[in-house]
């Protein structure tokens, strides 16, 4: 049971990140650019990835279990940083903080005066739960080819944005996550919208992002967490 509501916790953490985007590119009525291969488009990646320190959006989180036919749907904001920092807010009814302190990751329930606590450096899933946010958005390409087999699925267009669409398979077959896939904004050449496929994808859990600034001043203090007077502190892999 601890086990299940670890990875059910964890899973916000991926962050990485993920989306549709408010900024304005020129549209593809003349001059349409030529689709890329994967390997441009994961170079485009690169190179946005390096370029950029600290993220903040909106975000909503969407997971479905197919067999129970539930949606569960919880809105937030998200501030992230290099290396390995997160704050991740969701506001009411699910009324949770989840950050990532690049030690620890802590998932505080106000209502219920409890914080979970869990240590990134025990554990697979502990560092799996943010490695995949880290792709794009932290972690080198060459890094993530390590733990991923990565393939170019499609290249769609959605009006004047054209997306294109990396799947992402575990080399671990012990992974917690059977399969996920990127979708990558032409011209920003981050995540803008991550699916998280688990169990054969039985259950979806898909993350966007709305309103996205990136490189804004952010204050290493938004990471740290200090538990509250009466806050009983789990550390339910202990």
């Amino acid at each position: 049971m601890e086990d299940i509501v670890y990875k059910n916790k964890i899973v916000l953490f991926t962050l990485f990140i993920t989306t549709i985007f408010i900024f304005h590119r020129p549209g593809f009525s003349k001059g349409v650019p030529a689709l890329k291969n994967a390997d441009e488009v994961l170079s485009e990646i690169e190179k946005a990835n390096t370029a950029f320190k600290t993220l903040k959006a909106d975000m909503t989180f969407t997971r479905t279990i197919t067999l129970l036919e539930s949606t569960e749907v919880s809105q937030g904001e998200m501030s992230y940083k290099k290396p390995k920092r997160l704050y991740l807010k969701f506001y009411p009814p699910r009324n949770e903080i989840n950050i990532v302190d690049g030690k620890y990751v802590w998932v505080y329930h106000p209502a219920e005066k409890q914080v979970e606590k869990y240590d990134m450096n025990k554990g697979k899933q502990s560092s799996q739960g943010l490695s995949f946010f880290e792709f794009g958005y932290g972690e080198s390409v060459n890094s993530a080819k390590k733990d991923y087999t990565i393939t170019l699925l499609e290249a769609k267009e959605d009006g004047k944005k054209r997306f294109y669409i990396l799947d992402l398979l575990p080399k671990d077959p012990k992974s917690q996550y059977s399969d996920i896939r990127l979708w990558i904004e032409e011209g920003f050449w981050l995540p803008g919208r991550i699916e998280l496929y688990e169990s054969a994808g039985e259950i979806v859990n898909v993350i966007e992002l709305k309103n996205i600034k990136l490189n804004k001043g952010m204050s290493d203090k938004l990471f740290m967490f200090d538990v509250p007077k009466g806050v009983e502190v789990i550390e339910p892999l202990k």
